[in-house]
């Protein structure tokens, strides 16, 4: 997100997350409060009339946060105090804006002795009740749950002479659930990392804020699903496709494992689809005049008559088998052999007699 130059971003894998904006419903209670930027001289507050959002595709991953604030803004002698929240939660620590570095990425916090290093990383929120072992009554002064937050002060260098930071522990936010907190399915939670063996650096100067904030910057991050379903287009970061500069075919841009974008063309090659005769299907094949001989149930019982035989021709080759009609309008005449042989036997029977005769 850009306020008059002041910017705020989160990325994971180098790549910061899409973003989109909401309009800030006057009746609706948000937390935290509009972004919003103040002029140093009278001291009004101008409020962003949207809302920003970050849109995460995936759970579990680690990510970054990445801000900066214009160069008009700040001098070596006058440079800006930033202090970073996540959730609401930071660690007593600030980075120190100034024409030298203008820029600043944080991926973690760190534990008051420096010997632990928590880094950020999206998982699902923790709802009040559903963790005793997590603080589940933190009132936020800064920032806010689902959202990071950073302060932009107007500061200058004093002689190092502060109190060391009170003891904190660096803990995931618990939200109780409401109807205002209900979109937040997402939280940060923290991959912590031991330090063997710390080292504390010392300074001779510190930042002293002056006045009120220059600027306050809240990006709230929710799942890519919630905001698609709130009618947003989301773009996936990981895999865009894109026209190549190379011919003008397409390509797929995809970070490989150092984290570079890569060009992967798509080949395009013609798709040929053969159409067959309709003849050549072997089920359609013509076949050859068939002659099937069948007794007459008439000569049954009288083998003295005439040996009639009914020759029934049938002609498979006037259409294919896949045009001709399944219904039939007399059943057919079953094939008795046994009649077939009996009428044999007995012609031989007779033909016997006739020579003894």
């Amino acid at each position: 997100m850009l306020l008059d130059g002041f910017r705020l971003e989160i990325l994971v894998n180098n790549i910061p997350l899409p973003e989109v904006t909401e309009q800030v419903d006057p009746q609706k209670k948000i937390l935290p409060s509009p972004s919003y930027t103040c002029n140093e001289n009278s001291e009004i507050q101008h409020k962003s009339p949207v809302i920003n959002f970050a849109a995460v595709h995936e759970f579990g991953e680690r990510y970054a946060i990445r801000f900066s604030a214009p160069a008009f803004k700040c001098s070596n002698t006058s440079p800006i105090k930033v202090f970073l929240y996540v959730d609401g939660e930071y660690d007593y620590s600030y980075t120190d804006i100034n024409p030298n570095k203008l820029v600043d990425t944080r991926t973690c916090f760190w534990s008051k002795n420096r010997d632990k290093i928590y880094f950020f990383k999206f998982d699902p929120t923790i709802w009040k009740g559903e963790a005793d072992s997590y603080n589940s009554t933190k009132n936020y002064s800064f920032g806010g749950p689902g959202a990071v937050s950073v302060y932009f002060y107007r500061a200058k260098r004093v002689p190092w002479n502060v109190n060391p930071p009170p003891d904190y522990d660096v803990e995931p936010a618990v939200i109780p659930e409401s109807k205002d907190t209900r979109s937040i399915k997402i939280a940060t939670q923290y991959d912590v990392q031991s330090v063997p063996n710390p080292s504390i650096t010392k300074f001779d100067t510190y930042l002293q804020e002056q006045g009120p904030p220059l600027a306050v910057l809240h990006l709230h991050y929710r799942p890519a699903a919630y905001l698609i379903a709130r009618g947003h287009n989301i773009p996936n970061p990981r895999l865009s496709i894109q026209p190549s500069s190379l011919n003008g075919r397409n390509c797929i841009s995809t970070p490989n494992h150092n984290n570079q974008m890569l060009d992967v063309k798509i080949k395009e090659e013609p798709i040929v689809i053969k159409e067959e005769p309709e003849d050549t299907s072997p089920t359609n094949r013509k076949r050859k005049i068939e002659i099937i001989t069948i007794s007459d149930d008439d000569d049954d019982d009288d083998i003295n008559n005439n040996n009639q035989t009914t020759t029934v021709m049938m002609n498979l080759q006037q259409q294919p088998l896949s045009q001709r009609s399944t219904k039939r309008d007399t059943p057919p005449r079953p094939l008795n052999s046994f009649m077939i042989y009996r009428r044999e036997y007995q012609k031989k029977i007779k033909e016997h007699d006739d020579n003894d005769e």
